[in-house]
C-alpha cells in the first residue's frame, strides 16, 4: 500500500511520463493501483493522463473556480475543494499526476487541514513523491523549493523524495544537481532517479495520439501502423527501442527502491 505522488515545478518536464511508468511498472509485479490526476481539464473533461487512460483515472481538476468563489463570497472555497484528495491518500494504492500549477493549492490545503497528524493518526499508506525536471538552469533552483517543501513534511508526511532527471533534453553533469539537493535539511529521505531519453520512433506519435505506455506496450505489430500512423519500417525498431527503454526504467526503478 503506497501512495504516489508526481508533480514538476513547469508543464513540459516529463511528470505524466514518470506517473505512466509508475503505474504499468506497479501492475507488471502484479501490485493493485489506480491512477487519478489533478491537472488541467481540456474540453473534453479530461487530463493528458485521463485521455490516454479513460475511466481508469480519477479527475480532480484543477481547483475551484475563482469567479464562483468570489460570488459565494467564500475564501475557503480552496481548502474545502481540495478535501477530495482525502480519501485517495487515506486508502493508498494511487498514483496521482499533480499539474503544476496545482502544486501550490495542495501544499496549501495539506498545511491547513494538518494533513501530516489525520494521516499519520488513521496509519494511512505511506506517500512518496516524484518530482520531475530536464536539465535547464532554472530547474536547479525550482527544485530546491520542491524538494524543501514536500520534504520538510508540514503539508503532507512524505517518506521519500525522488528527484526524477529526465535527460530527454541532455544530461544533468554541468548542474551539479545533486550536491546542491543534498544540502537541503528535510525529515523525508532523499534519492535520485535516472530517466534515460526514449529514443523510440513511436514517443512522438504516441504522444501525438494520447496512446499510452501500456498500451503501446501490449499492441501487436500489426495494429501499430493504424493506431500510431507510422511507416512499415519503423514498427519493429520502434517496439523494439521503446521496450528496452521501458526496461532499463524499470530497472532504475528497482535500483532506487521504488518498487
Amino acid at each position: 500500500m503506497i501512495t504516489r505522488i508526481c508533480c514538476a515545478h513547469a508543464g513540459g518536464q516529463g511528470k505524466t511520463t514518470v506517473a505512466q511508468t509508475l503505474y504499468v511498472a506497479s501492475k507488471a509485479i502484479g501490485a493493485e493501483t489506480t491512477l487519478a490526476a489533478a491537472d488541467f481539464i481540456d474540453e473534453s473533461g479530461r487530463s493528458k493522463l485521463g485521455r490516454m487512460y479513460g475511466d481508469k483515472v480519477t479527475e480532480l481538476g484543477t481547483g475551484p473556480s475563482v469567479s464562483a468563489a468570489k460570488e459565494a463570497n467564500d475564501l475557503s472555497a480552496g481548502v474545502r475543494y481540495w478535501d477530495s484528495l482525502g480519501p485517495l491518500l487515506l486508502k493508498g494504492n494511487v498514483t496521482l499526476d499533480i499539474g503544476a500549477n496545482v502544486v501550490d493549492q495542495i501544499l496549501n490545503w495539506g498545511k491547513i487541514r494538518r494533513a501530516p497528524d489525520l494521516l499519520r493518526s488513521r496509519n494511512a499508506p505511506p506517500i512518496d513523491v516524484f518530482l520531475v525536471c530536464k536539465a535547464e538552469r532554472r530547474a536547479v533552483d525550482d527544485m530546491f523549493d520542491l524538494v524543501r517543501r514536500f520534504g520538510s513534511s508540514e503539508s503532507l508526511p512524505v517518506r521519500r523524495v525522488y528527484v526524477v532527471m529526465n535527460e530527454q533534453g541532455g544530461t544533468f553533469e554541468a548542474l551539479g544537481m545533486r550536491d546542491t539537493l543534498m544540502k537541503i535539511k528535510m525529515e523525508a529521505d532523499l534519492r535520485f532517479i535516472r530517466l534515460q531519453r526514449c529514443t523510440s520512433e513511436l514517443w512522438l506519435p504516441m504522444e501525438q495520439r494520447y496512446v499510452s505506455l501500456e498500451t503501446a506496450l501490449e499492441m501487436p505489430e500489426d495494429k501499430i501502423t493504424e493506431t500510431l500512423d507510422v511507416d512499415l519500417w519503423s514498427i519493429y525498431s520502434g517496439m523494439d527501442d521503446l521496450r528496452s527503454w521501458f526496461a532499463t526504467t524499470r530497472e532504475e526503478l528497482k535500483r532506487a527502491d521504488v518498487m
